[in-house]
């Protein structure tokens, strides 16, 4: 910190003062670190006798910092009340501003847990107005600087930031119950509980991703017997999801035993790409929740959505063999079920380097690294992908798997191991096995990662072995 930001951090105004008239520009001159003008600094610091000299003195209101963060957003974020209220009352700062999130004064107040600075840009709320509304006003006044003097100055309590959550959904985030009861009871309509964000999620949506119960039950609570709270519990995010969806793909037991028992109906519910609250909760690996579906509502783990994935591929992905092991009596007419590329449980395994779910399927269930799916890639080619020395060395030593298997393109483990840009497992495939680099094999290193050890070692065993045919055509031809 250069004199000017020294002084103003440790509200030294006679110095302060001092340096302005002899230095005229040090008054706007930004900090090295986060480019805050004095004005900022003395916000920052809660230096309010500053902060008035340098008003006095013309400093910019509009100043921020690198995050385009004003005076009002750091007055808030760091608790400063009486700063806060002096720069709103009279008139100084916009409570609307956007910092470069586009976060309002209000968002930042719920983001930091600042109740007593929410109460009082609460009390300054008009709950009706856009951030739409508030821009199409400010462009039709003479100045800018008109709107802090015009009555449409309020806190705008649905103002959406970059990402397009309202303060209600970033209190729901936090599970501050306390602050959600505050902004409900500021809201003139129930209607912002339906606003989505850009994941069309709607502020239930994130208290239940969070686990917060609590403030699930006040939000549901606030709405009860009204069509809002049907709307609330039918409600989908961009991929489908209810808040059903969402409390079983993120575990959240608690949360979807409430849910599920005041809209019992909703456990039917399918997602965009057909994924049922099983497909989720297998997802989720909550084995309660995914024994309650089963066991108490008669899911069937064998249903598959829009691509013929059941719950078993998801959990084969997601190294959850517990969960596996309690479905077992339940899969008895499918025991080994295939996507509608052909693909196991096995080869979601393989492809996810899954060892102990991958020795559990082959010991478990009639099912080979061997077997293809419609296109000829078996689970040795997915391990190959998935760039698993372990796994391979495993299908290839141990069960003694086909290390020559193709695909219907005439890919070998090669081709797939040089997607993973695995070296050593390239040299195993090679020496041990005696696979002969192609020139797609190069092709895929070379998109992968252009230049490297892997691509120049494939090039060079390429050109050997082209020179060794060369050679021994040439031999033959001789004798």
């Amino acid at each position: 910190m250069v004199p000017i930001h020294l002084a103003c951090s440790n509200g030294r105004l006679n110095l302060i003062q001092y340096i302005i008239e002899h230095t005229p520009s040090s008054l706007e001159l930004p900090d090295s670190k986060d480019s805050c003008t004095p004005f900022l600094i003395a916000v920052y610091f809660n230096q309010l006798e500053v902060i008035k000299y340098l008003i006095s003195k013309k400093c910019s209101l509009l100043a921020t910092d690198g995050k385009g963060a004003g005076a009002v957003h750091i007055s808030v974020e760091r608790g400063h009340l009486n700063v806060l209220k002096y720069l709103i009352d009279n008139n100084y700062c916009n409570p609307n501003a956007t910092d470069h999130q586009d976060r309002t004064p209000l968002q930042v107040a719920v983001a930091s847990n600042k109740y007593e600075i929410l109460e009082y840009l609460l009390n300054k709320s008009i709950p009706s107005m856009s951030v739409v509304m508030l821009r199409d006003i400010n462009c039709l006044l003479d100045s800018p600087n008109d709107i802090y003097n015009n009555p449409h100055n309020a806190v705008l309590i649905n103002a959406q930031d970059k990402v397009g959550n309202t303060p209600l959904h970033v209190a729901c985030q936090h599970g501050q119950q306390n602050m959600v009861l505050l902004l409900l009871k500021a809201s003139l309509s129930k209607n912002n509980l339906l606003i989505p964000n850009k994941k069309g999620q709607t502020p239930l949506h994130l208290a239940v991703a969070s686990g917060h119960k609590n403030t699930s039950e006040a939000l549901l609570s606030s709405v009860t017997g009204s069509s809002t709270h049907h709307d609330l519990l039918t409600a989908t995010d961009n991929d489908g999801s209810t808040v059903l969806h969402t409390a079983c793909s993120n575990g959240h037991i608690d949360v979807f035993r409430y849910l599920s028992s005041i809209y019992p109906q909703g456990v039917n519910v399918m997602d965009n790409r057909g994924h049922g609250l099983l497909h989720a909760a297998c997802e989720g690996g909550d084995i309660g929740i995914v024994r309650t579906l089963i066991e108490t509502h008669g899911l069937d783990p064998l249903a598959e959505d829009e691509d013929g994935i059941t719950c078993l591929h998801l959990l084969a992905e997601r190294k959850r063999v517990y969960v596996y092991q309690y479905l077992e009596p339940n899969i008895v007419s499918n025991p080994v079920p295939k996507d509608k590329s052909g693909r196991t449980p096995l080869h979601y395994a393989s492809c996810s380097d899954n060892i102990r779910m991958v020795r559990y399927l082959i010991e478990t269930f009639p099912c080979s690294p061997d077997d293809p799916d419609n296109n000829g890639y078996t689970s040795v080619h997915g391990a190959c992908e998935a760039g698993s020395m372990e796994l391979v060395h495993y299908f290839l030593t141990d069960l003694k798997c086909n290390a020559l298997a193709e695909t219907d393109e005439r890919k070998t483990m090669l081709y797939f191991a040089s997607m993973s840009s695995n070296f050593e497992l390239i040299r195993f495939l090679i020496n041990v096995f005696s696979l002969k680099p192609r020139p797609h094999d190069i092709e895929v290193a070379q998109s992968v990662n252009p230049g490297s050890l892997v691509v120049k070692y494939l090039q060079r065993r390429y050109l050997t072995t082209k020179i060794l045919k060369i050679f021994n055509i040439f031999h033959r031809k001789t004798k």
